[in-house]
């Protein structure tokens, strides 16, 4: 999948990323949100910890009078979560951590300087949790902003169970970092914290009953949310003890409903669209970028061969989803938009949706300040913001990426997040 779509793309663009919304951006959410209901981009259980801790200590210490926010306090917990992993793995590669390049060569952690932006990666793991934390019961808030979360009891018991037993410079785990965010105590290179901290290091066996129950209960969410996510997790724990081939959209499993079935699979036809529109753009700009003098691309033009392909694949996706008739009507439009007859048409919708990359003035197709002239290749700093391929997840194709994710989330709940994870870096060296 190409990982230039999206509401957040990795960063591997200093000053503009190449990000394309294209006004569907509550379409891919709702798909999302309809495959496994409050989840995120969750797929770990350390990553729900470290954003909880983050909120927990922030509100200690604003209590002390040191000004805070939670974004700050979670921002800089995780880095230093990320940074302890690194040197107990020297500075190896693992789909966990984030921010190798910036963190490497970094020795002062006092919090002055880890709560700064630049500190850390501009997409940390916490902004995949601002949707499960309070869905899962872990916050409570009124609003959906991470900085208006308050730790719920569900989440301080989640943190005590988690630091019970570690105590740096004979302090808890929470009294600790509370200093650190105060700003009277530096010592945070210790092993305490990196058993409680790293995402390397698998949550106690302890805590994973009180895991597993609030991804079941939820937290204040619809009795069908709630439903929703405990049958997915039913279906991938049976997928990981019976081990299928790769199944195929006709095997619909016995514990998801027809309703949640339809949904599932008509998220997944939506997300084949998505990828074959950006695919056509990514030609089209591949083709502005070779043309001599940076000469823009006009609609008057015949279409470029390159493109004609891509366009027809983009046609017939876009029908396969009409056809499954889904209640969503942004996508609906959208789709309809790509079935015009005429591939000029298409491709102005397109561009006029994307703006970003390429831009439309009149019938002329232009650079925008995203435009590289070449098709996109990932780098170190890209693959540092995503999940891990999926290729032994045998779920049927194109479905949303939430319920691989909980796949993971389960096997990290069994203790065999580690081994799955070698098999894929193993798989990927083939």
């Amino acid at each position: 999948m190409n990982n230039t779509w999206g509401l957040l793309g990795p960063e591997f663009l200093p000053n503009t990323r190449r990000t394309r919304n294209l006004g569907l951006g509550a379409s891919v959410r709702s798909f999302n949100d309809l495959a496994v209901p409050g989840l995120g981009g969750v797929w770990y259980g350390k990553q729900l910890l470290l954003a909880t801790l983050g909120v927990a200590v922030a509100e200690t210490a604003r209590s002390r009078g040191t000004k805070v926010q939670n974004i700050e306090a979670a921002n800089a917990i995780e880095a230093l979560a990320c940074w302890l992993a690194f040197k107990s793995n020297d500075w190896g590669t693992d789909a966990r951590l984030r921010g190798s390049t910036k963190l490497q060569g970094k020795d002062d952690f006092s919090f002055r300087y880890v709560r700064q932006r630049n500190f850390y990666v501009t997409q940390p793991m916490r902004m995949a949790t601002v949707q499960a934390l309070p869905a899962l019961g872990f916050v409570e808030s009124d609003g959906s902003r991470f900085n208006a979360f308050h730790c719920s009891t569900a989440g301080k018991d989640f943190i005590e169970q988690a630091t019970a037993g570690y105590r740096p410079r004979n302090r808890t785990i929470i009294e600790h970092l509370t200093l650190w965010v105060q700003m009277k105590e530096n010592n945070v290179d210790t092993d305490a914290l990196r058993q409680v901290l790293s995402p390397l290091e698998p949550l106690p066996n302890e805590l994973i009953p009180l895991l597993r129950e609030r991804l079941i209960q939820g937290g204040n969410e619809l009795p069908e949310d709630k439903k929703r996510r405990t049958n997915a997790l039913t279906w991938v724990e049976s997928l990981r003890r019976d081990k299928p081939d790769r199944l195929m959209w006709t095997q619909q499993p016995v514990m998801i409903s027809e309703e949640h079935w339809h949904d599932l699979q008509s998220g997944a036809l939506f997300f084949e669209v998505r990828d074959a529109t950006i695919t056509a753009l990514d030609t089209l700009e591949a083709h502005i970028g070779g043309r001599s003098n940076g000469q823009p691309y006009s609609l008057k033009e015949p279409i470029p061969d390159a493109l004609k392909a891509p366009i027809e694949k983009l046609k017939s996706a876009a029908r396969e989803y009409l056809d499954a008739k889904h209640v969503n009507e942004d996508a609906k439009k959208f789709c309809n938009e790509c079935i015009a007859d005429n591939s000029s048409r298409i491709l102005r919708s397109l561009v006029g949706r994307d703006g970003h990359v390429l831009r439309l003035l009149g019938d002329e197709i232009k650079p925008g300040p995203a435009f590289r002239g070449v098709a996109p290749q990932a780098t170190a700093d890209d693959q540092d913001q995503e999940t891990p391929h999926a290729r032994n997840i045998p779920l049927p194709a194109n479905i949303s990426n939430r319920m691989r994710n909980l796949y993971r989330l389960n096997l990290d709940m069994l203790g065999e997040l580690d081994s799955w994870l070698n098999l894929e870096a193993d798989r990927s060296k083939e």
